[in-house]
């Protein structure tokens, strides 16, 4: 997908007589479509491994807030660049879980909140908080106040490639592939657990990770989607 757009800026950059304008226009759609293209290598390669490794897990006994608050550090800049403030809880539990799993699940879904975050709110909220455990599952809840999904979409967000919001909306700036839900629902399947959106436009989103408190059991698909 980026690269048409790439090959019809570098044609426009080799034509004579640009103006200034043209050129820093065109420069910026190589940039951001570059951007796209790296941040779809490296998630295309983040699902090849999740892939491979689906029968070999790593599991450790380690605090959901401590996964957290590293998924929140490595988005620090880019929360802090659009104004929003990241909140992990203090009070969530201990788990035997398979820890790059659940981060990466994690930094993709606060990126997501982060990147459709309201600006036209005096404060933009993303918190990470758990419930449970209760009858052998925990949630663990990503949520927001950012601009919510079309309600006639929420079905279609964990399919790779797909993107909810297009240029229509006013978001066109914002890059992106569709790829990061489809990591997050790859690496919760991988966990034996389950994974469910509640959001509305305007308002915000919450995504709800059900994953079981015991390895090698597992998490009813249908009730948590």
């Amino acid at each position: 997908q980026p690269l048409a757009p790439i090959a019809t800026a570098v044609s426009l950059l080799r034509r004579p007589g640009l103006d200034q304008r043209q050129q820093a226009y065109t420069v910026d759609l190589v940039s951001r479509n570059v951007t796209s293209l790296v941040d779809m290598t490296y998630k295309l390669e983040r699902l090849a491994r999740l892939d491979d490794d689906v029968d070999n897990p790593s599991l450790q006994a380690v605090s959901i807030t401590t996964v957290a608050t590293e998924a929140a550090r490595q988005l620090r800049e880019m929360a802090d660049a659009r104004g929003v403030s990241l909140r992990i809880s203090e009070e969530m539990p201990s788990m035997i879980v398979d820890v790059g799993r659940l981060e990466l699940a994690l930094v993709n879904l606060l990126s997501n909140a982060i990147k459709y975050c309201d600006p036209s709110k005096d404060e933009r909220v993303v918190e990470v908080l758990a419930e449970g455990p209760a009858n052998g599952t925990c949630d663990i809840i990503v949520r927001d106040n950012g601009i919510g999904i079309p309600a006639n979409r929420v079905n279609d967000i964990f399919r790779r490639f797909t993107r909810v919001h297009d240029e229509s909306a006013g978001l066109g700036t914002i890059t992106g592939v569709g790829l990061g839900l489809a990591i997050v629902d790859d690496c919760v399947r991988a966990m034996n657990g389950g994974i469910r959106v509640e959001s509305k436009e305007g308002a915000g989103s919450a995504f709800i990770l059900r994953l079981p408190c015991e390895p090698g059991s597992e998490v009813l698909r249908d009730a948590t989607n």
